[in-house]
């Protein structure tokens, strides 16, 4: 569990299976994802306590649609960042390291049905008789979940490389992960530039293969 966000091991089975990526073979193991809120006892005790709480679907399907967005454009920032990087070797002398070769988990939003209840969605996120014009339809959306690709670490470790608050890298010179954490430093000086100073990606976190 995180911050925002609970997440739980799934499986993913689509029919007919797309030719590779994410539910490309039956069972695909992958970690589903669904926002969440803190219930504080009102009775006292502990503040560290609480129960998690969900949003309804008005308020939760625009936040996992925004986290799938966010990860469609860092892939993109990234794409970006490679692309910059393999013009650059196409035209310069090789470096004398191995540039790391990495890339985003793969995700898609799951939406979950069910007959007879219907939620109509609400522009201002709240669903009252105001909400509903006639001849509205209804969408029976019962919960929204975030499907990410599993990461594998095998032997491999995750790793927190360099935090949504700083861009300095998380780790020590000595520390297992270094040369990665300043990889990802360095693209996000490629982002910054290319775009103008408008993007670039955070919070990078995942193995040496996949974040």
């Amino acid at each position: 569990m995180g911050g925002f966000k609970t997440a739980h091991p799934g499986w993913l089975t689509l029919t007919p299976p797309p030719v590779s990526g994410l539910g490309s073979v039956p069972r695909h193991e992958i970690v589903v994802k669904r926002p969440f809120h803190r219930v504080v006892s009102q009775a006292g005790g502990s503040t560290e306590a609480f129960k998690i709480g969900r949003f309804p679907v008005v308020t939760e399907l625009p936040k996992l649609f925004r986290e799938a967005n966010m990860l469609y454009w860092a892939s993109s920032l990234l794409q970006l960042t490679y692309d910059f990087i393999d013009h650059r070797l196409a035209t310069s002398c090789p470096p004398p390291f191995t540039v790391p070769r990495v890339q985003f988990v793969q995700a898609g939003l799951a939406l979950a049905f069910m007959q007879g209840q219907a939620v109509i969605a609400a522009p201002s996120g709240k669903l009252d008789s105001k909400s509903i014009k006639p001849g509205s339809k209804p969408c029976p959306i019962r919960a929204a979940y975030l499907l990410e690709e599993l990461i594998d670490s095998g032997e491999d470790t995750f790793v927190k490389f360099i935090h949504n608050m700083d861009a300095d890298p998380l780790l020590d010179e000595l520390d297992y992960g270094y040369d990665l954490a300043v990889f990802f430093a360095f693209t996000q000086h490629v982002q910054y530039v290319k775009t103008g100073g408008l993007a670039f990606i955070s919070d990078y976190q995942g193995t040496h293969f996949s974040i």
